[in-house]
């Protein structure tokens, strides 16, 4: 869905008004979907993770590839969604920095068992909720490249243009780690930053 982003983004970067984006983008149909109910759900998901987006990373969408377009709605999902930040960082990354690419059924369940004893809200959802974040979980990885499928949890590392690394960086340096920069990678752009 990176193109309908796009569209979704450059609209608002006109108008700056998340409620004029939400009007055309219901009424023109821009995230092709079938539904008026599908249309809303989609949006408000969309809006839920650019809103968390800083003014130049939005900027960025604009003149961005497909590919970076992905890393910066991802980035909105990481800063969005706190149970899919943790999972990278401390699942993904650990195994990419260990030379373990690939993530077993046993190291997603180990990371929810674990955090379930600290959430209440997440010890209380169903089987059906639970095989459904990890279905959407599975395929966010997939579209940034952080796996190489949603049926093969090969761990990939994404490529980021420098110039979104820089965006990114602009933001938070963490955030890098997330799409598996080491430190000195991370280094490097922030003394390019200099």
């Amino acid at each position: 869905m990176p193109i309908e982003t796009k569209n979704v983004v450059e609209l608002y970067l006109q108008t700056q008004d998340w409620d004029e984006v939400k009007k055309k983008v219901i009424d023109e149909d821009i995230l092709q979907k079938p539904t008026l109910d599908s249309r809303k759900r989609v949006f408000s998901e969309l809006k839920k993770r650019l809103v968390n987006l800083t003014p130049l990373e939005l900027e960025h969408f604009s003149n961005a590839s497909m590919d970076d377009v992905r890393v910066l709605s991802f980035v909105g999902c990481l800063k969005t969604y706190r149970l899919m930040y943790e999972f990278v960082l401390e699942v993904i990354r650990e195994k990419y920095l260990m030379f373990d690419y690939t993530i077993e059924p046993s190291d997603y369940s180990s990371f929810i068992d674990s955090k379930e004893v600290a959430s209440v809200k997440l010890s209380k959802i169903s089987e059906t909720t639970s095989y459904k974040l990890k279905q959407v979980l599975f395929l966010i990885l997939a579209d940034v490249g952080l796996v190489e499928s949603t049926k093969h949890h090969y761990i990939t590392k994404p490529m980021l243009s420098e110039a979104v690394a820089k965006t990114i960086l602009a933001d938070n340096p963490k955030l890098l780690s997330a799409l598996l920069m080491n430190n000195d990678e991370i280094a490097y752009y922030s003394k390019r930053e200099e």
